[in-house]
């Protein structure tokens, strides 16, 4: 008898040969054409897209495997070369996973990560499980987005609601433990509304609002938070509150046991030199990732700090103090022994999820070199008739960039739809900045797949969450807030424009 794994494993590349089987539209013969590569380009990558996506959403083969498959359609095909599909896998924004993973292993060996666990026990004296979660894992997230990287958050919060899991003796394959991650991730996504700095849809929405009007609007800071703020906050009760409502774990009550406790905090004693070291590398990759964003925030009300803040950008990318917490783990000793031998490093990184988020940038890529992203631009233009309302433009903006982000990354899907929402609101006679902005804001929403942002990326690693679930979870919290985004959204962005 098959079961789901079986069948996945059948139909993804059957659904690539139909794809590239079936006769080749028009419209994305010219768009092929306009690109510069062969006529069933954009059927190849489409092909290569519902393949992946099955064999990701069924499981029926390791997601590092799955994502392998686009750099190998797409330099076969020669619609990315090799070199450039392969590049994906060193993208600066996977190092940041690495130093997530390393920042977990160095808080597990020097117990650094119980010490943190208790103390969050204590923030929430309830003792109802849903609010717990709350407390522990959606709002430390959320708060900490505003240091300016979802990424980094997550890999900060994320060995410290393991710890605290393991603290109050809930099994690490239930329910409670599934929905924590979710709603981790789910609350880190909604964080990517908040600041203009938070996720790279924003800033690219930032570069193409300024690149289309020629420098005459420019979208602040302080426009981003008056705009992103409310969704960030919606989306953060919406997500929590559908991940417990479609979970529901059996434990309806945590009931820490305050003598073990008590015990371990009399075992840990004062904070070792180990502790201390690790605990360091944290506070100094966070103060990393803040400075820049605070540098650009001055800058912004002041334009002398501009060169100042584009040089600092430019030399300290979130990349770099990822790449220096590596580095310093393995040099900084204590009596000794390094903060982590190098076995224990390469063994705390998680390589399936590195893999599955390279392959989602590929995929990207091969989507947009391909003329998919000019064939999907011009069967919108033309769905929308001759004289689409303003809202319509916005909603389909917010709908493309929704429905881009679950075939690729964010930031891929984000590079597509903000031009493509341009286009369509000056084919209109419409101001493009509701539109772009719309847009950008609808790919941070995705939360259904590992591959779409690196949150989700993150908390699939634990083990603690099985696709299947995240699928469910975050099909109904992402459609919820996508509305939420096309209703409110226009109204929020013509107060600041």
């Amino acid at each position: 008898m098959l079961n789901k794994r079986s069948i996945g494993l059948i139909l993804g590349p059957l659904l690539f040969i139909i794809a590239i089987a079936v006769p080749t539209p028009d419209a994305m013969a010219s768009a092929a054409d306009v690109n510069e590569v062969f006529e069933r380009a954009p059927q190849v990558a489409v092909g290569t897209l519902l393949w992946v996506l099955v064999w990701w959403v069924t499981e029926c083969v390791p997601l590092g495997i799955a994502a392998l498959i686009p750099p190998l359609i797409f330099s076969m095909s020669r619609i990315l070369t090799w070199r450039t599909a392969l590049t994906s896998f060193t993208d600066p924004i996977i190092w940041i996973f690495m130093a997530g993973f390393v920042l977990a292993t160095a808080f597990r060996k020097w117990e650094l990560d119980r010490r943190i666990a208790v103390r969050l026990g204590s923030v929430y004296k309830g003792g109802n499980a849903m609010i717990a979660a709350f407390f522990v894992a959606c709002l430390p997230v959320f708060i900490l987005t505003l240091t300016g990287s979802i990424t980094a958050s997550t890999s900060v919060v994320f060995p410290f609601l393991i710890a605290y899991l393991s603290m109050t003796g809930v099994k690490a394959g239930g329910k409670y433990s599934e929905a924590s991650m979710l709603a981790l991730a789910q609350a880190a996504t909604a964080g990517a509304m908040l600041l203009l700095i938070s996720t790279p849809p924003n800033l690219i929405a930032k570069s193409t609002v300024e690149e289309v009007t020629a420098g005459a609007t420019d979208v602040t800071f302080l426009d981003w938070i008056l705009v992103g703020t409310p969704h960030a906050l919606i989306g953060l009760v919406v997500s929590w509150f559908v991940v417990f409502r479609v979970i529901r774990p059996e434990e309806k009550k945590l009931c820490p046991d305050e003598s073990k406790m008590c015990t371990v905090q009399k075992q840990l004693g004062r904070m070792s030199r180990g502790e201390k070291v690790a605990l360091g590398l944290l506070l100094t990759a966070i103060a990393l990732w803040l400075f820049p964003s605070l540098v650009k925030m001055v800058a912004s009300s002041f334009p002398s700090w501009d060169e100042f803040s584009d040089d600092l950008t430019a030399i300290m990318p979130e990349a770099m103090p990822a790449v220096l917490v590596i580095i310093l783990a393995g040099l900084l000793r204590i009596r000794g022994e390094p903060v982590l031998k190098w076995e224990e490093i390469a063994k705390g990184i998680d390589w399936n999820v590195i893999f599955l988020f390279g392959g989602g940038i590929a995929l990207g890529m091969g989507l947009e070199a391909s003329g998919f992203a000019d064939w999907l631009a011009s069967g919108v233009q033309s769905s929308l008739g001759s004289n689409p309302s303003e809202w319509a433009i916005f909603a389909v903006s917010c709908a493309l960039g929704f429905t881009l982000s679950y075939a690729a990354s964010n930031t891929a899907a984000a590079l597509i739809s903000c031009p493509i929402a341009a286009s369509l609101a000056f084919g209109a006679g419409l101001s493009p900045v509701g539109p772009i902005i719309g847009a950008a804001l609808a790919c941070s929403i995705s939360s259904a797949i590992p591959s779409t942002t690196p949150p989700m990326a993150i908390v699939y690693s634990s083990g603690y969450v099985k696709i299947w679930t995240m699928f469910k979870v975050g099909i109904i919290s992402d459609l919820i807030r996508l509305a939420a985004l096309i209703i409110l959204g226009p109204l929020l962005i013509g107060l600041v424009y």
